[in-house]
Parts: C-alpha cells; structure tokens; sequence
C-alpha cells in the first residue's frame, strides 16, 4: 500500500513539473496543451523550429542556425539544401505551439494594460482603483498617502513603451546620480512575478572621499522601497511590500 502510495505521488509529481523538453518525437505524437503548459514562449518557439532543424532545415536566421548547429543530430547539406516535407502530426503540433505562443503574447498584452492602469491611477491619485490594485498587501497603512506617492515617484520614471523582453523576462532600469548619492529605479518581469522598486546604491561618484569633511553623505541613510506584484492573466495585484533604511 505505502508503495502505490508514494507511486502515485511521484506520478502528481512528474504532472505538474511536466513540460516538454525537445521535439525528438514531435513527427510520431500529437502532443497537448496540458504536455506544454509549463513552456515558456521562448521553448514554445524553439520547439516548433526543431521540428524544422530535424528535416535539416537551413535557417535564414543566424543565430537560430547557430543553435542547432550545436547539436549532432543537425547535419544539413548546405550544398543540397532538402525539402522539408512535414506529416499531419507534425503540423498539429506546430498549430498547437503557434496558439500557445499567441495566448502568451495576448498574456503579456494584458499585462502591459493593467501597467499602464495602475500608472495612470497612481498618477490621478484614484485612490478607489489604487486599493483594487492593492489587494489589501501594503504594510504602510498608516502611511498610504506616502506609499502611494512612492509608487508613484516610481513609475514616473518607467517607461513602459521602452520595456523590452529577454527569453522570458523584461526590464526597464534608471539609474540616477544627483552628485549625493546613485539611486535606482526599475520594472523587472519575471513569468508572473512584477517588481517595482527604488533604492539607493552607493555615493555619488564624483565624492572621492564621501566619509571625510566636506561630504554630509551617510550609509545609514540609504533608503529602498519594493513592490512585488502578481499577474494571474487578467489582473495586476499586490502580495508584498517591504521597505529598509
């Protein structure tokens, strides 16, 4: 008994951390979206080149002809270029990768909307939209007006046309020398996770002795402010935020 047990719970396991890892029988099973579920976009469009590469297919692009040429299987006949014929099942799953891809773009869509909300929120200090936002997670309840204010301050220097995605994580980070002190203020987007943060770094570089008379420049006094964000596909809310200094 203890053995079908821990059997079945290895299978629940296997489960949820299932994805798929290369196309090697991508011309034998029609796969599902549950076996792609935990694909990123950039798995999803390297999966679906794969089946390509795997026909020896000679990509225009460089850098992805680069990548398949890394591994032994990939043997193209750059003087004879072959033509890719592909089965049925080869192209349902390349119809099921494309959608997968296209719900993830329309994700990340929603999630530039519900951005660009909160920062026109912040902005006309609608403080009934501001709470939905908040979900009830801000821990300086006592002092919101200045939280939001923050939050605020912060987002004023995002540029959210200018965020641009690596694989699957985005940025936008300034950083800011007053002549006192270096700050940072950034947007980073990792899957479903959104950080808004500011902090002081260091001293400003032009003080060649920030601890000696003539500087009125103190570590104590550095201040960091973040705000991490959750986005299930539809809203934008807070789970957490912490301040120090």
């Amino acid at each position: 008994m203890k053995n079908i047990i821990l059997f079945f719970l290895l299978l629940i396991s296997i489960n949820i951390q299932a994805q798929l890892e290369d196309c090697s029988s991508c011309d034998t099973i029609t796969y599902t979206t549950k076996d792609i579920a935990k694909n990123s976009l950039y798995d999803l469009q390297l999966l679906r080149n794969e089946i390509f590469a795997r026909h020896q297919y000679i990509f225009k692009d460089e850098r992805l002809l680069e990548f398949f040429q890394e591994y032994l299987w990939y043997q193209p006949d750059y003087n004879n270029p072959a033509e890719v014929n592909l089965n049925s099942v080869e192209n349902a799953n390349i119809a099921l990768f494309k959608a997968a891809e296209g719900r993830i773009k329309k994700k990340r869509q929603r999630l530039f909307s519900e951005l660009k909300e909160l920062k026109r929120v912040l902005k006309e200090n609608d403080t009934i939209t501001i709470n939905l936002f908040m979900d009830d997670a801000l821990t300086d309840k006592e002092n919101l007006e200045g939280a939001i204010k923050e939050l605020n301050g912060i987002f004023s220097k995002i540029d959210l046309k200018d965020v641009n995605w690596y694989k699957d994580t985005a940025i936008y980070s300034v950083s800011t020398d007053n002549g006192f002190l270096i700050s940072k203020t950034e947007l980073l987007i990792d899957g479903n996770k959104v950080t808004l943060s500011r902090g002081d770094l260091e001293h400003s570089e032009i003080m060649k002795e920030p601890f000696k008379y003539g500087s009125d420049y103190y570590s104590e006094s550095e201040y960091s402010s973040i705000w991490i964000f959750r986005f299930d596909g539809q809203q934008l809310r807070l789970v957490e935020h912490m301040i120090a200094g």
